[in-house]
């Protein structure tokens, strides 16, 4: 069992959750769409200093890939500044209460003035160049309960910022976005690294979650919230790993980071053992070599196909590097992998090497050729890169820089991106300060605290429903996102609480599971049940049988009628005619027989009841 402590493992969160409202700097709705666009354009960006006078490293990498982007617009829901040619509008008022409202839920202190600031996003997501954030609060706190412990995280900054545009497609040379999701508000909580094992970063996320749950003014589904993950131990880095949207997982990621920093620190140290130094990885624009002559009658498909494109194949020699570039540091990921990941940027495929299994492409033959014309070590390996001279001289040139960096500091510190096996892959550099700059174009905001007010919190909401109503805790647990559940309480005192919870919660999901019948309990539905069992017009263990019955497509008034209870006389003399007509049958079967007359008109309770009266038993 890994011991996180002496590891020293730092976790800090940085958690993204979309507001339910207009956009962030003008009235558009935030509406995703699926169907065609009306219109695209197509940009170039740039990188600008930053207010420090710099460009950011980050900035910088993303300039490097040498791309143009396309943006997909609609002209009904996004507008001109979404496509950057108009002055963003004033804030949205309703998005920085909800802001504040959380920053009061987490203890925080709110700024006095809010200024938004840039920050800048060369990557295509913005179609600015950059992102427009603002600080609201900081200096909070939030406590919740992991492994059995009660655990307090600090809460460095809440932010409001607008969300980014919608990736569609990657290519080599241009990226396509879609501006549907460009301006979406994003809350951003940022908590200090205080969290010290993968379980209470888990449960750190989920409580945080809840709280955003809690102000029922937060959008639902998938890509709505997305949590970014920094992550060191000691000896290693910080890295932040962006984008796990799915909370089950994000212990896993936290992890398999630990696993690979571990890994990368043992790598740096064979690297040293066998007297591997920046003076054995000259310039690569001195060793690599174009062997393109080597492989023009090769059987290997990936490798033809490269080359009736009139792309090259280049290779470099890395003494004393065998085994290296496989060296595992996670689950299908390797050093090997580490390297592919960063050429890649340059829109290349990746990398061969020759810890690989090379019969699988097929090309063994032509590199232990290659090897042995260039009298190579059994202890040497090299790397293959197919593509233009000039892409593949840059590629080599990142390779090289990576390995020496890494020789020389140790690891780096990195943007990664979450896979959904909780691997993650490079990204870019971390960014720095000199992305910041003032946003000239939104005015100072005063922030007014004195009418937010704290909303009552999923945890309290369930343990409340669990007092006042009387509600088992999991069916409470099913209710706290159901709004209607407490007015159908008021409307219809006559039915217990319990009923009316399990009409809205169990009741179809008993149906879905028997019979697999899908049906929502909408007010349209439920409301007439509702108001003919508080009549008393129907018993309650008619509400299933009614809500399967609407379920073929009766109207529900229809469905209603037919299990409406009738003169318990009745009833009566069903059973006891039933009863001098089968003598001979005990209880049981007469249950049986009864019900398929008077299901859901009477209670089952009732309906044995009787039966064992006059069988006199």
């Amino acid at each position: 069992m890994v011991d996180y402590t002496t590891l020293g493992l730092k976790v800090g969160l940085e958690i993204h959750q979309q507001l339910n409202t207009n956009k962030l700097f003008c009235d558009c709705p935030c509406e995703i769409r699926d169907d065609a666009p009306d219109r695209i354009v197509k940009r170039i960006l740039r990188a600008a200093a930053g207010e420090t006078g710099i460009v950011d490293v980050a900035a910088s990498a993303e300039i490097e890939k040498q791309k143009y982007y396309v943006y997909e617009y609609y002209d009904d829901t996004t507008c001109l500044v979404e496509l950057d040619e108009e002055p963003p509008h004033e804030l949205n008022h309703d998005a920085l209460g909800i802001v504040l409202q959380l920053a009061a839920i987490m203890h925080c202190e709110v700024v006095d003035e809010i200024h938004v600031m840039r920050k800048t996003v060369v990557d295509g997501s913005n179609t600015s160049g950059f992102q427009r954030t603002a600080l609201i609060a900081r200096n909070g706190f939030i406590e919740f309960e992991s492994a059995g412990k009660l655990c307090k995280v600090d809460i460095e900054t809440v932010c409001l910022e607008e969300d980014a545009a919608r990736i569609i497609a990657k290519n080599s040379d241009h990226d396509v976005y879609r501006l549907d999701r460009l301006g979406i508000p994003l809350i951003e909580i940022a908590t200090a690294p205080d969290i010290t094992t993968p379980q209470m970063a888990k449960d750190c996320a989920a409580h945080i979650g809840m709280l955003l749950r809690s102000t029922g003014k937060v959008k639902r589904g998938l890509g709505t919230i997305r949590q970014d993950v920094n992550v060191s131990i000691a000896g290693g880095t910080r890295v932040e790993i962006k984008g796990v949207q799915d909370l089950r997982i994000l212990d896993q990621v936290v992890m398999l980071e630990v696993e690979r920093q571990q890994k990368m620190i043992a790598l740096r140290k064979e690297m040293k053992d066998r007297g591997i130094t920046n003076n054995n990885l000259d310039s690569p624009d001195i060793l690599y070599n174009d062997f393109t002559y080597v492989f023009k009658n090769t059987p290997s498909k990936l490798v033809q196909k490269g080359l009736s494109q009139g792309l090259r194949i280049f290779g470099k020699p890395y003494p004393r590097f065998k085994g290296l570039f496989g060296y595992e540091l996670g689950p299908n990921r390797r050093f090997g992998s580490e390297l592919s990941d960063r050429i890649k940027l340059f829109g290349l495929n990746g990398l061969i090497h020759t810890d690989e299994d090379l019969n699988k492409y097929p090309i063994a033959g032509e590199i232990h050729q290659i090897m042995c014309d260039l009298n190579l070590e059994p202890s040497d390996s090299m790397i293959f890169i197919i593509g233009s001279e000039e892409k593949c001289r840059l590629a080599f040139r990142k390779i090289n820089e990576t390995i020496t960096n890494f020789i020389t500091d140790g690891l780096s510190k990195e943007v990664r991106n979450a896979r959904d096996d909780g691997t993650s892959n490079y990204l870019r550099p971390m960014p720095g300060s000199s992305r910041m700059y003032p946003e000239t174009d939104v005015l100072t905001i005063i922030p007014d605290i004195s009418t937010i007010e704290k909303p009552e919190l999923i945890t309290e909401k369930i343990a409340r429903f669990e007092k006042e109503y009387g509600l088992p805790k999991q069916v409470a647990k099913e209710l706290v996102s159901e709004d209607d559940f407490e007015s159908y309480v008021k409307q219809f005192p006559q039915i217990k609480p319990l009923i009316i919870a399990e009409t809205l919660v169990s009741t179809p999901l008993d149906l879905q599971k028997r019979f697999n019948i899908v049906i929502a309990p909408s007010p349209d539905v439920v409301t007439p049940v509702f108001s003919a069992l508080n009549g008393s017009d129907i018993v309650s263990s008619s509400i299933p049988e009614i809500l399967k019955d609407y379920a073929t497509g009766k109207d529900i008034t229809a469905s209603i009628t037919k299990f409406k209870t009738v003169d318990e006389s009745e009833l009566v003399a069903y059973i006891t005619t039933t009863i001098s007509a089968h003598p001979q049958l005990n209880s049981n079967a007469l249950m049986g027989m009864v019900m398929k007359e008077y299901r859901g008109k009477f209670s089952g309770q009732r309906i044995l009841k009787l039966i064992k009266k006059f069988k006199g038993e």
